[in-house]
């Protein structure tokens, strides 16, 4: 399993080298991403809210409602946006049409199962969540490889069976792994900051770079397996 370091050194030389192709099969996660920082400023001017347990409930299922649409939506286009990442990482074959892979797994089937998938993932890191923070960002960190299993299970034509195995697979991948997952989020923190003061024009360099670092991750996650 490569460190931290190499992941990123790798994945820099391949944007850099490459911007316009990455950038290419990353651009509806971009968009989505100026898409949901323009609904939130947008919301930030409705009416203030009384604190009353009412108001509070339905925030909170607001959130929670909203936050379940984000992870179906933004999880089906990864399938295709990251996975073409990782084949490319994998065979150092450029991708062809790179701009339509973000919707190549917007399929009856692929859509149904991502639904599935993601919405349990999202449900079951809440639920840990509640009980407690720590345990909540354990979960997610353990789930975090599960989209890409199936994404792998999909390219090779086999039988999907169980939606929730695919959650079981991602924290056995992720066992001794996921402190290493950790620090590299933590190393991603100032990024997201220089996004947000740039009012997201960064992204067109970050989101790219991003990615790729997580398809690196995955795919020495299984190599090393």
């Amino acid at each position: 399993m490569q460190d931290n370091m190499q992941l990123k050194r790798s994945a820099w030389q391949r944007v850099r080298l490459n911007w316009a192709v990455v950038f290419k099969l990353t651009w509806p996660l971009i968009a989505w991403q100026f898409l949901s920082a323009w609904v939130s400023y947008g919301s930030g001017f409705k009416g203030q809210h009384t604190f009353t347990l009412a108001n509070i409930m339905y925030m909170l299922s607001e959130s929670l409602w909203s936050g379940l649409v984000e992870a179906v939506l933004v999880g089906v286009i990864s399938l295709g946006t990251v996975y073409a990442l990782i084949e490319w990482v994998r065979t150092e074959k450029v991708p062809e049409q790179p701009e339509k892979q973000g919707f190549k797994y917007f399929k009856r089937e692929t859509v149904r199962d991502a639904v599935v998938l993601m919405g349990l993932r999202f449900l079951y890191t809440i639920l840990w969540g509640i009980l407690l923070f720590i345990p909540g960002v354990i979960k997610a960190i353990a789930y975090s490889q599960a989209e890409f299993l199936y994404a792998d299970d999909v390219k090779q034509g086999k039988t999907i069976e169980s939606m929730g195995e695919y959650l079981s697979r991602s924290q056995a991948l992720m066992d001794g792994h996921k402190v290493q997952y950790f620090w590299l989020q933590v190393q991603f923190i100032p990024w997201w900051i220089l996004a947000a003061i740039t009012f997201g024009l960064a992204s067109f360099w970050i989101l790219p770079y991003y990615e790729t670092v997580m398809a690196e991750f995955y795919l020495s996650l299984r190599n090393e397996q």
